[in-house]
């Protein structure tokens, strides 16, 4: 099967999924989990988006939904999680691959480990269809190459086992070559190994000890991607920030410029001006005596009066005013933003270093309990090998000491020497009986999960 066509919903799982976690629209495990704000359902996001495209309603309660691209959000991590890590076989299971593993592996599986895909022949004339494990034994054999061989004089040889091979089978003969030097597939987990290929597959693989640890090692570098990628967003948004704060800056120093070069210096010859004419900044000033038709006579001030300075700085200095609180409230935000991820990372930090030292912690406990176990065997083994020898060594001591003591009392040798055999008889039902209880613990001991 080719890695192109993969579908996550063909997948077939290792184990019953628990129903919490299977999408009410396609049947399968959430791909891609997103959920629904207003009644906060999940579902897969292709799924949602198609039902959406139809119809704006839940397919679980038939609430309306007003916006159906803002109303779907990422699910939570922990859901992504659970999803992603469930057991499924590979999809070539039926043609005899054996791997079982995490769903969101299963990709890098085909691409890459997986030896019953299909691939089409590296000879641009030949169109037959074989496996990855077959495409080897096939180019040797294949009529086109044979036909195009002769023609064909280029001939390079292998610089791993000095074989040779023509040029269209010298790259892929690389790529499997058994002298190949590598390193280890968990290289990146910290195995220092270095060796060939052939080595790598039939011995190394099977006893390298990071590979026991490698899903630990998968989880723990998803998690770290994802707190990458959270304090990557963290910096675009405290870089928007002072983007705002600086163009707020810029927009005060603007009105701040303006106002000091325009408006208070027109402010200032419009009062001058007034203030050589007295009559006119006094309002109460008679000029002009009007009469009305009803014969009654009114002063009219010549002009209106000016207005007052401090009614017409008082919006500008307003303004002015509340930018300048703006900006202060931006400055103490993205300060608070700063203190919160810098926390955030020490945090982070601090539950790593715990995770990774009860992980040691386990480990340790799991090779005593082993070395404890192992002791333990060697005695029974040695102590039924040895059989007789050992039992007239240990009753020797016990012999003499009844030979002193049957001079004084022979009645209190006979029960001591009955005591001191059922000590022995207790002595070794002791023994097994605390066999048995670290063999109960070994029981209660879990499982390592079979790679």
């Amino acid at each position: 099967m080719e890695t192109s066509t993969l579908d996550l919903r063909s997948v077939l799982y290792v184990e019953t999924v628990n129903s919490n976690l299977i999408c009410c629209i396609c049947q399968t495990p959430f791909i891609e989990p997103v959920v629904v704000e207003t009644c906060g359902h999940t579902f897969c996001r292709s799924c949602i988006s198609q039902v959406l495209s139809t119809k704006p309603t839940c397919p679980v309660d038939r609430s309306v939904l007003s916006d159906a691209s803002s109303e779907l959000k990422s699910a939570s991590k922990i859901i992504s999680n659970m999803v992603n890590e469930l057991l499924v076989y590979c999809l070539n299971k039926d043609l005899g691959c054996t791997y079982k593993g995490q769903r969101q592996l299963i990709n890098l599986h085909l691409k890459e480990e997986c030896k019953f895909i299909s691939l089409k022949c590296l000879n641009e004339e030949c169109t037959e269809i074989v496996m990855k494990k077959d495409l080897m034994k096939h180019m040797e054999n294949c009529k086109k190459a044979i036909c195009n061989k002769v023609e064909d004089d280029k001939v390079e040889e292998c610089s791993y086992c000095n074989k040779k091979y023509s040029s269209s089978l010298i790259l892929l003969h690389i790529e499997e070559c058994p002298n190949k030097i590598v390193t280890c597939l968990y290289a990146e987990f910290g195995c220092s190994w270095v060796g060939n290929q052939h080595e790598l597959k039939n011995e190394h693989i099977n006893l390298c000890s990071y590979g026991s640890l490698k899903n630990f090692f998968g989880e723990y570098k998803q998690r770290m991607e994802s707190l990458e990628h959270e304090n990557q967003q963290l910096k675009s948004s405290v870089q928007e920030l002072q983007n705002k704060v600086q163009s707020l800056q810029d927009q005060i120093t603007e009105i701040s410029d303006c106002v000091s070069s325009s408006v208070i210096p027109s402010l200032s010859s419009y009062y001058l001006n007034y203030s050589n004419h007295p009559n006119l900044l006094n309002p109460n000033k008679d000029i002009v005596v009007e009469t009305t038709s009803s014969g009654d006579r009114r002063v009219l001030p010549l002009s209106p009066p000016p207005p007052p300075l401090s009614s017409i700085s008082q919006p500008i200095l307003t303004t002015y005013e509340l930018l300048l609180s703006d900006n202060d409230h931006l400055k103490n935000e993205v300060e608070t933003l700063n203190v919160n991820l810098a926390d955030l990372e020490l945090r982070q930090n601090v539950a790593l270093m715990t995770e990774s030292s009860r992980m040691q912690e386990e480990l340790q406990s799991v090779k005593n309990l082993c070395h404890g176990l192992r002791m333990q065997m060697h005695y029974l083994l040695t102590e039924r090998r040895g059989g007789g020898n050992e039992a007239t060594t240990a009753t020797a001591p016990v012999t003499r000491t009844t030979g002193l003591i049957r001079s004084n009392n022979n009645v209190n040798v006979s029960i001591k020497g009955n005591n001191n055999n059922n000590n022995n008889t207790k002595a070794t039902n002791g023994h097994f009986k605390s066999l048995q209880k670290l063999g109960s613990m070994g029981t209660d001991l879990p499982r390592q999960e079979k790679l």
